[in-house]
């Protein structure tokens, strides 16, 4: 479920030949940007989930942290993304 204090965050991965993949996290119920990203970095540090995703290694660079929220017809809407953050 999707409330209004929802966050879409996105962590980039390097595979083995070194290029960068984005792996994003929808995190509901948190207040702000910085509590979204502890969640998803929680989330991302999961043994379950790295196995999931061949156990690739996080890139320390930026982290993209966007607010989700719907519009009056219902259409989902990004804010721009908060300042990078490593």
């Amino acid at each position: 479920m999707v409330t209004g204090r929802s966050w879409l965050v996105g962590f980039g991965f390097r595979t083995p030949c070194g290029r960068l993949v984005r792996h994003f996290y929808v995190v509901d119920g948190m207040a702000g940007p910085e509590q979204a990203r502890e969640a998803a970095l929680e989330r991302a540090n999961d043994p379950g989930e790295r196995a999931a995703h061949g156990n690739l290694r996080r890139d320390d660079g930026c982290v993209e942290t966007r607010r989700m929220s719907r519009d009056l017809l219902g259409a989902w809407r990004l804010s721009v993304p908060s300042p990078c953050t490593a």
